[in-house]
């Protein structure tokens, strides 16, 4: 009994050493592991490397295409259920009484306008065919301009084909004779102012034409 319980006791003794040896062992070892890990840290932060990177600029990305566009879109679905109401055709028949009646083309006549001719008649009697010779109512002021009497000319007669209607004026038909271009504008102011009596023929008014010679002078 003695030597059991002496035994006993060395094995209790034994016991505490052990694990506060392995308590021991196991804190080393985790203090051995932290200063481990400190010290590789240091050690990457101290082995950095910065390298320079040289930063090129890239071009735009080029537009996309309609073609691109038009795809990206969403496509719209249009779904349809059911086929719907459907509508017939329906015949109408109208029964009307109404009768049409082609109306009359109305029938117009046109006359075709009648144009009276531009030409003078200048048919006239001559001063022998007459009761008597015409007689000159109003003064004529014959007078040679002075760009001719500065020429040399002294008298000159001119002669006209004139036309005397019923009532004496005169209307011209043709210069005969006048070879000075400058005596055409005295000789209109001549005919426009001039009035005759009314020729008569067996005591009626007619017309008449005859050469009408007037004397120019300075």
């Amino acid at each position: 009994m003695h030597t059991f319980s002496s035994t006993n006791k060395t094995k209790n003794n034994r016991h505490p050493l052990f694990a506060f040896g392995l308590s021991l062992i196991v804190l080393s070892a985790a203090l051995l592991l932290l200063w481990l890990g400190q010290m590789a840290e240091h050690r990457m932060q101290d082995k950095v490397v910065v390298r320079e990177i040289a930063m090129v600029a890239l071009p735009p990305p080029p537009p996309p295409s309609i073609s691109q566009q038009q795809s990206s879109e969403p496509m719209q679905s249009l779904k349809v259920q059911g086929a719907g109401a459907s509508i017939q055709a329906v015949d109408v028949k109208i029964k009307s009484n109404l009768s049409i009646v082609k109306p009359d083309t109305p029938s117009v006549k046109v006359n075709a306008p009648q144009w009276q001719s531009m030409s003078v008649n200048w048919d006239a009697f001559s001063l022998n065919q007459l009761d008597g010779l015409p007689t000159l109512l109003t003064s004529v002021k014959a007078v040679l301009p002075k760009s001719l009497t500065r020429q040399g000319v002294d008298v000159f007669t001119v002669k006209l084909d004139v036309f005397i209607d019923e009532s004496g004026r005169v209307s011209l038909i043709e210069v005969v004779q006048n070879p000075f271009p400058e005596l055409k504008p005295a000789i209109d102011k001549i005919i426009k102012q001039s009035r005759f009596s009314a020729p008569k023929k067996e005591g009626e008014t007619v017309r008449a034409r005859f050469i009408w010679p007037i004397e120019f002078k300075p």
